[in-house]
């Protein structure tokens, strides 16, 4: 079976035409939240019929379920979809997939990633070897994952491990 991934989490209904307001700091939103991608709510498989934005919310229809009295019983659910439908590139690769990588510079090993934090800005990774530090993940550290061997390539990330 496919790994089911985290994309969201319905806190709300929108309007009265059955849409409901998902809050996701998911890093791949435009493929998961895509019209006829099936998604995982409640337990049960759901086909995603209209998607749009509001503010820091994404809405989505389900089903065509176009009534708010359709719905309110998905508020509160965590959303899921399959990896497999997110259809990553190469390149490409989820936050949680980090988790317990080496992390080498040039031919330097810096530790392993424990952790994934979101710090609303940029997302950072806790990397340990004798004493921890952080990572941040944006192209300046950044050099390449290789997903298979499961190595984070960095670069100026060793003046970070004080």
């Amino acid at each position: 079976m496919d790994e089911l991934v985290l994309i969201g989490k319905s806190v709300s209904t929108f309007g009265i035409k059955g849409e409901l307001k998902v809050i996701s700091d998911f890093e791949y939103k435009e493929k998961a939240f895509k019209v006829g991608n099936i998604i995982l709510l409640n337990n049960q498989e759901h086909k995603i019929t209209s998607v749009r934005y509001h503010k820091n919310y994404v809405l989505v229809t389900i089903d065509c379920l176009n009534n708010i009295n359709y719905v309110l019983d998905y508020v509160g659910y965590n959303l899921y979809i399959k990896k497999g439908s997110l259809k990553l590139t190469e390149s490409e690769y989820l936050y949680k997939d980090l988790i317990g990588a080496k992390v080498y510079e040039n031919d330097l090993y810096l530790g392993d990633v424990t952790e994934i934090i979101n710090n609303s800005i940029y997302y950072l990774a806790r990397v340990k070897k004798e004493h921890e530090f952080l990572i941040p993940l944006i192209d300046n550290f950044i050099v390449r994952f290789a997903k298979d061997e499961k190595i984070l390539y960095t670069k100026n990330a060793s003046s970070l491990n004080l």
